[in-house]
């Protein structure tokens, strides 16, 4: 692939900005020091070294990874999205690691003290360690490699440094996969169009090679610990006793490379194709684009549009499925198509438009914009376009691709799409901006961002997302743009891959910070985010939620309205009758009143509370902020702050629990204080082995985390009551409460 367009061009006052960034790297790196909280144990805990054969034994595996013949359907399936996107996954429970500012402030990665799991000899750190059955769908690794700030000599010091990545799977002492990180993308099977260089990816080195663990996965960087490096993986974890192939760096990835080639989205999606040409379209009248009366799934729509950022604003894409009472997609096509500002006559220094070479939004060789997902419908369907404009607009031609048939399991096992559009020019200081909240089951599986008239700076601001009710984010960002997997503000250019980019980048003067609009969009075919009760995504506006601005968003996901999960027990890890209630045995130990924080929307921070003083530039305030968040704490008061009884144990213990006979599998939620270092315990159910509880790391500023672990279902199935083993393989494992859910999904699950 060519170069990213513009990312060699010189801008003022480079030389001041850099020397201004090392140096504020080089403080961050020093003060941080006062807040090191990442252990050394290398590669492994020592306390758990000499256990990670006992998992093995346990499951009757043996420790040379000998088992039944593993099913890599939920590996290398994903990457039929077009056939499988719409099947619902209650059964999997998607997490990210990246290198957010514990504290919960901006440090982001640029001190990188404290920012990863563990820490080694030297520069050495663990990125990554999880326990069970699962697979990394997705990852970035980013470095110093801004044109401009970062000098080639400079980037070329970092990646030497780094050195090696070392992938352990399984708990085996020799990695699977150990490469010079620098030179990771590039070698086979990391390539394109499965994986981006930073060339390619607006800084960002890019992954979706699917990497498989059957016991866990261990990621290690030699020169992590330097300053201004992060990593981040997206992964899936399934119940204990799923099968998952073992890596092979040979394994055939065709069809996985064929479904991510920008040319596959050129050929029709469906067997059938309804056209409509030369559309007008009055202002408040719609046009009905399609329209049928038996079941189906619409796979593609193609429009040829104006190129008129106005009008595409006017115009919306409505999209109803069998007994919808309200639109199910509802949408500028502006937004729709990622395409907002692209066409805009405003006056901007840097304008840069990428070529949209996406799968599932783009452009395809004739010219039609797109959006290729599996839309489908039991009975009916109908698709209209509305002018919410005021005047009259036009559409050359609209093709509609779609399948007849009612798809399988639509309604129980499988959902409808639907399109949340949100938007806001008034927002809220220190309170995120909010992309998506649902009630339900279903899984996310792409976002649309357009942020416009606003500093660039907002780009400092964390994703984070909350499934079914838990108040720590199981998905926790460190930046805007490497969610949409760029570095460094994108480099002030625009960039379409096949499901992430920035294909519009637009900002008034070559001032860096200044005003800004920014298209964005990242989908999820792979590495979809599961829900099974509600879900509520969250974007900050800026470091801080600091930056004021107009953001408009539109959050794609497959969903049913009714919740496959329902808390059926509850247990007071504190309270002496509820423990005698559940038929607690085992060690009685005190537990202990602790006073703080949960990670993520509620962590205490109030810094974008505070004004910015108009004769400091947006830039040097998110500096300022990002310098004195290392040493700021929340309020004594802080309505944020909560208080639970936690108790440590350091042996067996074990309680029972009211399930649903009918659940096809249970949901363990439990409230621990993640100051503790590396937690680890084993999970048996009425004295069969039901899952490894692995918190790796620590953070010793927001102490409380709630974490989820799906129980193998085996143990389970058809059950009213089950009695649950916790059996500590670390020092300490911390608990203050454990809830207990029932996973029922529909019988044909």
């Amino acid at each position: 692939m060519k170069k990213l367009p513009g990312v060699g061009r010189i801008r003022g006052r480079k030389a001041l900005f850099a020397l201004l960034a090392l140096i504020a790297a080089v403080t961050l790196y020093v003060a941080h020091g006062l807040h090191d909280s990442a252990k050394t144990n290398w590669p492994y805990p020592e306390d758990l070294a000499g256990k990670r054969d006992q998992a093995h034994v346990l499951r009757g595996e043996t420790n040379d990874g000998d088992q039944s013949a593993p099913i890599d359907e939920d590996v290398l399936g994903s990457f039929n999205f077009m056939e499988r996107l719409p099947v619902l996954r209650d059964l999997v429970i998607c997490k990210n690691v990246a290198s957010h500012d514990k504290k919960g402030g901006n440090d982001n990665g640029f001190s990188n003290k404290a920012e990863f799991v563990r820490r080694g000899p030297g520069l050495k750190v663990v990125s990554l360690d999880v326990a069970g059955p699962g697979c990394v769908y997705s990852s970035s690794a980013l470095w110093m490699c801004h044109p401009i700030l970062h000098p080639k000599f400079v980037e070329n010091a970092q990646t030497k440094l780094l050195g090696q990545v070392k992938y352990f799977f399984d708990r085996k002492n020799k990695p699977g996969i150990d490469l010079l990180l620098r030179d990771m993308i590039g070698t086979p099977p990391f390539t394109y169009p499965l994986a981006f260089n930073t060339e390619q990816s607006a800084g960002a080195n890019v992954s979706y090679v699917p990497i498989p663990f059957q016991d866990g996965l261990t990621v290690t960087v030699d020169g992590g610990r330097s300053p201004m490096f992060s990593f981040e993986f997206y992964f899936h974890l399934f119940p204990h006793g799923s099968k998952v192939p073992a890596w092979a760096e040979d394994r055939d990835l065709s069809a996985a490379r064929s479904s991510f080639d920008p040319e596959s989205a050129w050929a029709p999606a469906g067997r059938e194709t309804h056209e409509k040409n030369d559309l007008t379209i009055r202002p408040g009248e719609t046009a009905d684009v399609f329209a049928s009366d038996r079941g189906g799934t619409v796979k593609c729509i193609r429009m040829q549009l104006p190129r008129d950022d106005r009008a595409l604003r006017d115009l919306w894409l409505k999209a109803w499925w069998d007994d919808d009472k309200a639109p199910s997609l509802q949408s500028p096509l502006s937004i729709l198509f990622a395409i907002e500002n692209r066409f805009s006559e405003k006056e901007a220094a840097i304008k840069e438009n990428a070529e949209m070479r996406g799968v599932i939004v783009g452009e395809d060789k004739d010219g039609l914009f797109f959006l290729r997902l599996p839309m489908p419908y039991a009975n009916k369907a109908r698709l209209v376009v509305e002018n919410q404009g005021q005047v009259a607009r036009s559409i050359a031609k609209v093709r509609i691709e779609f399948d007849e048939g009612a798809p399988p399991g639509l309604g129980k096992s499988a959902g409808y799409l639907r399109a949340q559009f949100r938007e806001s020019r008034d927002l809220t200081p220190g309170r995120a901006y909010v992309l998506l909240e649902a009630k339900g089951r279903g899984k996310i599986v792409g976002t649309v961002l357009a942020v416009e008239d606003t500093h660039e700076t907002f780009l400092e601001g964390d994703t984070r997302i909350y499934v079914d009710g838990s108040r720590s984010p199981s998905i926790k960002g460190e930046a805007t743009e490497t969610y949409f997997y760029g570095n460094w503000y994108f480099l002030e250019s625009a960039y379409a891959l096949p499901v992430h980019g920035a294909p519009t980048f637009r900002m008034r003067t070559e001032n860096f910070g200044d005003l800004s609009d920014v298209t964005m969009y990242r989908f999820h075919p792979t590495d979809f985010v599961p829900f099974r009760s509600e879900v509520r995504y969250t974007v900050q506006h800026g470091g801080f939620n600091e930056v004021p601005g107009n953001y408009r968003s539109l959050v794609f996901y497959y969903h049913l309205p009714e919740p496959s999960l329902s808390r059926t027990d509850y247990l007071n890890m504190s309270d002496a009758e509820d423990l005698l209630t559940h038929g607690y045995s085992g060690a009685w130990v005190m537990a202990i009143d602790r006073e703080g924080f949960f990670e993520g929307e509620k962590n205490g921070q109030d810094l974008g509370l505070k004004k910015r003083p108009s004769w400091i530039s947006p830039m040097s305030w998110i500096a300022w902020l990002t310098g004195v968040g290392i040493f700021h704490d929340p309020p004594e008061d802080s309505p944020d702050k909560v208080t639970f009884a936690v108790a440590e144990h350091d042996g067996p213990y074990e309680f029972k629990a009211k399930i649903d006979p009918e659940a096809q599998a249970v949901m363990l939620r439990r409230v621990l204080d993640q100051s503790v270092f590396d937690q680890r315990a084993r999970i048996e159910v009425d004295g069969q082995p039901a899952g490894t509880w692995f918190n790796t790391g620590n953070n010793q500023w927001k102490i409380f985390a709630e974490d989820d672990l799906i129980l193998d279902p085996a143990t389970t199935e058809g059950k009213e009551k089950i009695t649950i083993r916790v059996t500590p393989e670390s020092k300490t494992f911390t608990a203050a409460e454990y809830t207990v859910f029932s996973i029922v999904t529909a019988p044909n699950d």
